[in-house]
């Protein structure tokens, strides 16, 4: 751990809600100052596009306000079609030969033009199997980019850091989970897209987004029952209780089908590609994570073991500050602000 970096706070910008963390570094780890989320009008953002902006910079402005936030420099995250990532074999080179190779890469790999995109890259630790280096590329574009920072310059903040989501919840694994040789899949089910990151070693091997998650869900709700988007939503939190109508049932198990079939075709493309490496576990999380009949589709599906993630697993957090039922309640669907209230200005 260093000390010294100043802190800075989280922001999730969701399709669904703005999650909003603040970490404070003491000796012994890190320690919980605020958490809290405000609820976004539905088509606020779709398909992860800033579409009403001003709804963005008004729940962005009033959960900092409510929070009593003082510090103005935040890590912001993207996700979705804006994001592209790939793993490239390539000779063996310095870092600097690779920064001027890693242009013809992307012009290889991404289907934009790399003027539109933000691009950085991580050499992976080992060899390939001919002697070459692995090296993650990560590609961004820029317009969508820049509208996540021009929301957030808009609420009075300063993006200091600009991370991807399935990152973030490395970094927000990192500090919960012993580092451990299995290979294993985060996967966070948001709003609207569905974050999955498979780590080896506590090392990201593969990483994508499905465009798939909750909103679906709420949509089908809607038509089924013929109600509203609130009225719909309302009917998903009463899955935790009994005695649900057969069709919500039915539309429950329906969701999770087609979910956890979306992330049983990713990850077996991960395996396919990855010749040898298989999933053994899987750490859920996101707002969807509880929604009944996922967990056991995923184990089904897989064959993995499935746990549910805790982000605040080695977070200290003052239960006369934090009611400890509530930090349990939101813990699945924090692991991307956690990750991001880690990061620290100049992090590369």
């Amino acid at each position: 751990m260093v000390f010294g970096k100043k802190e800075i706070v989280g922001l999730d910008i969701g399709s669904s809600a703005i999650k909003l963390a603040e970490l404070k570094e003491a000796r012994n780890g890190y320690q919980l100052k605020n958490i809290g989320e405000a609820l976004l009008p539905p088509e606020a953002i779709v398909n992860k596009v800033i579409i009403n902006s001003g709804a963005v910079v008004e729940a962005i402005s009033t959960l900092v306000k409510d929070l009593g936030v003082k510090t103005k420099d935040v890590a912001i995250s993207i996700s979705g079609h804006s994001i592209i990532i790939k793993k490239v074999s390539i000779p063996n080179m310095s870092e600097e030969e690779l920064r001027e190779a890693i242009p013809w890469e992307l012009e290889q790999n991404i289907p934009h033009s790399i003027d539109n995109v933000n691009y950085d890259f991580q050499i992976l630790p080992g060899e390939s199997q001919e002697g070459n280096m692995d090296v993650l590329i990560v590609a961004a574009k820029k317009d969508i980019t820049e509208d996540y920072i021009a929301v957030a310059n808009e609420a009075g903040l300063n993006p200091v850091v600009v991370d991807v989501d399935v990152f973030a919840l490395e970094n927000m694994f990192e500090i919960n989970y012993p580092l451990t040789d299995e290979v294993l899949a985060l996967i966070n089910i948001g709003a609207s897209v569905t974050n999955i990151n498979i780590l080896k070693g506590g090392v990201s091997i593969f990483a994508r987004d499905i465009t798939a998650g909750g909103r679906q869900f709420t949509e089908w709700i809607q038509k089924e029952f013929n109600i509203g988007y609130d009225e719909a939503e309302k009917m998903k939190y009463s899955l935790r209780l009994t005695g649900i109508s057969k069709e919500l049932d039915r539309i429950t198990r329906d969701f999770a089908d087609l979910i956890c079939g979306e992330i049983e075709r990713t990850i077996d493309f991960f395996t396919t590609t990855s010749l040898k490496e298989t999933v053994r576990k899987i750490v859920l999380g996101g707002g969807s994570s509880k929604v009944p009949y996922i967990k056991e589709r995923l184990v089904e599906r897989i064959g993995a073991s499935v746990e549910i993630v805790n982000p605040f697993k080695n977070i200290i957090h003052d239960v006369r500050d934090f009611d400890p039922e509530y930090i349990l309640d939101i813990a699945p669907k924090m692991g991307v602000v956690i990750g991001l209230a880690l990061r620290r200005k100049g992090d590369k």
